[in-house]
């Protein structure tokens, strides 16, 4: 997999680029002391995730580890373009931008919910921006749970935001375990759903199996979603895998004799 590198990128990121998925998943790995001692070629890494997101170029491999790393470092200064990169259709890129939000953790916290002020907001990416602020009060900041329960509350009974934004916010209630959220999502379930709505049921039923929410947020190890790069996997989608016959040939459809 040896990808075009970048003419400006620093030369000390080239092995990103260079060999198969297992030599760039390495390369990453080792980057990760190089970089947290050298805050020019942070900046270098931030300024190149920056410069393809403003020209809708693309992501390669390298330029996600480039991301992941940066999150890996807990790096404050790319709050900013983490918070972008929630807006690309490039799920990798989201997944790796929640888990680096969450890691950064405070400084985050409040660009967060200064995102989430816009209520024209799409409701993807602000179910996104919910997952990430959810994370950080559970993995870093217990102490700023009022802030964002507050912010929950009022976005899961606002009929003018987008239904997704709406079913994060109460899926995040549970999993925070917020103490009236059981009752205030039946409310809503009752007034703006009344033939359902799956995802508000599951977070009743949720709160209901476990009122005290979750005690943390299980982290994946960078290894882990290096695997995703690999595997080309985006977490939680679906993988459909066709059976085999001995000879790596696919099963034919049963053939309905009756027809004949």
């Amino acid at each position: 997999m040896n990808e075009q590198i970048p003419s400006s990128l620093d030369p000390r990121l080239a092995n990103l680029f260079l060999g198969d998925l297992d030599q760039v998943s390495e390369a990453c790995i080792q980057l990760i002391n190089t970089v947290f001692d050298d805050p020019e070629l942070e900046q270098s890494m931030i300024e190149r995730l920056q410069e393809l997101i403003d020209g809708e170029e693309g992501f390669l491999p390298g330029e996600l580890c480039m991301a992941l790393i940066l999150g890996e470092l807990r790096s404050a200064p790319a709050t900013t373009v983490f918070l972008q990169a929630l807006r690309e259709e490039d799920e990798m890129l989201q997944r790796i931008s929640i888990r680096s939000l969450q890691r950064i953790g405070d400084p985050a916290f409040e660009a967060l919910l200064e995102m989430l002020e816009d209520s024209t907001l799409e409701g993807e990416t602000s179910a996104l921006a919910i997952e990430a602020l959810e994370g950080i009060s559970l993995h870093q900041l217990p102490q700023q749970r009022a802030s964002i329960e507050e912010r929950l509350r009022r976005d899961l009974m606002s009929t003018q935001l987008p239904l997704q934004r709406r079913e994060a916010c109460a899926t995040a209630l549970s999993h925070l375990g917020m103490a009236d959220a059981t009752d205030l999502i039946e409310t809503v379930l009752q007034r703006d759903f009344p033939h359902g709505n799956v995802l508000l049921e599951e977070a009743v039923e949720s709160l209901k199996e476990n009122p005290q929410g979750q005690s943390g947020i299980a982290e994946d190890p960078i290894e882990n979603v290096l695997g995703w790069l690999e595997l080309d996997l985006v977490p939680g989608a679906e993988i459909e895998i066709e059976p085999l016959l001995p000879g790596g040939n696919p099963p034919r459809e049963e053939t309905d004799l009756t027809e004949h």
